[in-house]
């Protein structure tokens, strides 16, 4: 029997091509594709200290000051000199215990009491952060903050209030309550106290810092910030993109400044976030008028692996000016989550919280594995063994159309001397092969990609666990097996000598898409490029899966068990039947077909 052809150098070649354009693709785009440096200096201009209008400052008669944004200056990390001392008050429920500052009028950091990132070690959000949560900007010179005062503070609320205006004529006021699990709301409430109107410029309130929470280097591809605008679109920057980069050792870029929304978008809400918690500051009311986000140095921290100073994103949200008349109040509320990235929690809240769990358009597939997931754990209590049964449950649905591809392959062995002799006829006329290979496949009722398609309908639930996992914080810290963290590679020693991480799911995940793809059933004698690109399939499902999270090489592997067993059992089964089919309009003349509108006689 003659041992089909291997892959020439051609396939070889763009076969290394694909790989190398799939790993570097965003390298890539941002390099050929850099943001426009006239928009940001458009964007800078706007924004300069020369266009605020001056603090206190009588309106034109006639006319009203129209709001600027913030003035650059003001939102750079580290802008504002402390000077005096610092007060912390505390509010606290069952999950959170939130910390304020009279440095920022805000929330300095927040702990989370029902997570730990190590034993007896809670994780703390906005820890080290150079500015507190929803310290404001705008009303007073750069380098310079607002003097913020406690008011009150009990088991209820704490208020903070400070004078916007050097005489105290205008007060700002902030009340903060703790609303329910992992949400913190604000009313924030200004007053002229004056006999005069009054015109406040634009001002920016800080959303919090998106920082690594195991303080190591592999969660910096999760750390960043993001916003969700009126239009119902959700933009995310990452911590890398800030970062100096390169390409295969050229093109070196020195990482952006900052990002910025759109000018013609108003903004809902923003997030700072890390792979598994996240800060979501949303704005009642009429919507603020940008968002900007920065890369920040945490202070009085290290990374754990001994990468220097731990860097994070800071988000800001602008806001419109306010003009006050004598005696006049203006109120804002804002709401504050600070949490794990529970998708059921997020979607109960009111503007589209749950964008940041970052789905993206595999959303359809990964909420509905969220969801059956968790329904499963409350019956079984382990998330390996939730895992297992769940891909039993897929591989039940897809058991029918996986009998009929395994069927498919078959016939085509059936059917390979036929082809075999036409490769043979027509080796000279390509296009005359094509065409009479697609005759006999259409003759005979067979299908010459049936066998993929099973492989196509996985794929969809595959991306769907692996966006599901990315930022799903139920399997953090679950273990399975010899698997710790089933949210993390199952790394079990690091190679002495090498550095290099021995995971075993991976290998064994690989070792069993070998074995499945040895037994499938392939025609002999026949060219087939596919067959021979899906021989790469074990090597590329081992690049992809190797460091991330060990629940998918878990999924994929018990898919492949499952999907071996069922292989084994259809080759028992009897050869199909090689026969032409006999078009309805033959059957019909011989009398044989009496259904259907254009088959009766």
């Amino acid at each position: 029997m003659k041992k089909p052809a291997g892959m020439d150098r051609t396939s070889w070649l763009a076969t290394g091509v694909c790989l190398l354009l799939l790993i570097f693709y965003p390298q890539i785009v941002s390099h050929f594709y850099p943001p426009d440096p006239q928009a940001a200096g458009k964007k800078a201009a706007k924004t300069s200290p020369g266009n605020l209008p001056a603090v206190g400052a009588n309106p034109t008669p006639g006319a009203s000051p129209a709001p600027q944004l913030a003035a650059k200056e003001s939102l750079a990390p580290g802008a504002v000199a402390r000077v005096a001392p610092e007060r912390t008050v505390f509010l606290e429920n069952k999950t959170l215990r939130v910390a304020f500052t009279t440095w920022g009028g805000g929330v300095k950091e927040i702990e989370l009491r029902e997570h730990e990132v190590e034993a007896q070690e809670k994780v703390f959000l906005n820890r080290g952060s150079p500015d507190a949560v929803f310290s404001l900007r705008g009303w007073t010179a750069p380098g310079e903050d607002l003097v913020w005062a406690v008011e009150k503070a009990d088991a209820q609320e704490v208020v903070l209030s400070a004078p916007a205006h050097p005489d105290g004529s205008v007060v700002v006021r902030r009340t903060f309550r703790l609303a329910g699990d992992y949400l913190l709301s604000l009313d924030q409430q200004v007053e002229n106290l004056g006999g005069a109107p009054f015109a406040l410029p634009a001002y920016a309130l800080a959303g919090g810092v998106g920082a690594p929470i195991h303080l190591r280097q592999y969660e910096q591809p999760y750390v960043g910030s993001g916003w969700f605008t009126t239009d119902l679109s959700y933009t995310t920057h990452k911590l890398p993109e800030f970062l100096p980069s390169h390409f295969l050792f050229l093109f070196p870029q020195s990482g952006k400044e900052k990002v910025s929304s759109r000018e013609d978008r108003q903004v809902r809400w923003i997030a700072a976030k890390s792979q598994f918690f996240a800060m979501v500051l949303t704005v009642a009311g009429d919507p603020a008028k940008a968002a900007e986000a920065r890369k920040v140095e945490l202070t009085g921290q290290e990374m754990a692996d001994g990468h220097g100073k731990v860097l994070g994103v800071e988000t800001w949200m602008k806001m419109p000016g306010i003009d006050l008349p004598p005696g006049g109040k203006a109120n804002r509320s804002f709401t504050l989550y600070a949490g794990p990235k529970e998708d059921w929690r997020l979607r109960s809240l009111p503007s589209h919280e749950d964008y940041v769990m970052e789905f993206g358009w595999m959303g359809w597939v990964s909420r509905p594995l969220l969801s059956v997931m968790n329904w499963i754990h409350k019956w079984v209590g382990n998330y390996g063994w939730t895992i297992v049964i769940l891909t039993i449950l897929i591989k039940g649905l897809l058991w029918v159309p996986q009998a009929k591809a395994n069927r498919s392959m078959k016939k085509m062995q059936l059917l390979a001397p036929k082809l075999k002799e036409l490769q043979e006829k027509y080796k000279e006329d390509p296009a005359k092969l094509n065409t009479e290979m697609m005759k006999l496949y259409k003759d005979y009722g067979v299908n010459p990609l049936g066998g993929c398609l099973p492989m196509l309908i996985q794929m969809p639930v595959f991306l769907g666990f692996y966006y599901m996992l990315l930022s799903s914080v139920e399997l953090r810290g679950e273990s399975f097996l010899w698997i710790r963290d089933l949210s993390r590679p199952d790394t079990v020693l690091v190679i002495p000598g090498l550095g290099l991480p021995l995971n075993p799911m991976p290998l064994i995940m690989t070792a069993f898409m070998v074995w499945s793809m040895h037994i499938t059933p392939q025609p002999q004698g026949v060219d087939n490029p596919g067959a021979k690109m899906m021989k790469f399939m074990p090597v590329i499902m081992l690049v992809f899966c190797y460091n991330f999270s060990a629940a998918l090489s878990l999924y994929w592997t018990v898919q492949n068990i499952l999907s071996i067993g069922q292989l084994y059992y259809n080759l028992r089964q009897p050869m199909p039947k090689l026969e032409k089919i006999v078009p309805p309009a033959e059957l019909v003349k011989r009398g044989r077909w009496k259904g259907g509108l254009w088959g009766r006689r």
